[in-house]
């Protein structure tokens, strides 16, 4: 006897996505707040203004842009994906 492929649900799947790229969002938004708070700034372009910049100073603000950046795509897939649900 063969397998059978069982058949899923789009909305599953959409609602699966939505799930990973929001725990996903969350988890960023919080390491990102936690490097803000370490230098007491709101952003990466804040830091950019920091004269003193030692290597690990360096390293954070490179993950800042980083995080950034992926919260920016996370965000507008989540936003692709909310539209598609409609």
């Amino acid at each position: 006897m063969g397998e059978k492929i069982k058949s899923i649900d789009n909305s599953v799947i959409l609602k699966s996505m939505k799930d990973v790229f929001e725990s996903e969002i969350v988890e960023l938004e919080k390491e990102l707040k936690e490097l803000y708070e370490k230098y007491n700034i709101k952003s990466s372009r804040e830091m950019e203004l920091i004269e003193c910049k030692d290597e690990e100073m360096e390293r954070d603000f490179n993950r800042m842009v980083e995080i950034e950046d992926n919260l920016e795509r996370l965000r507008k897939c989540l936003r692709d994906l909310n539209l598609k649900t409609i």
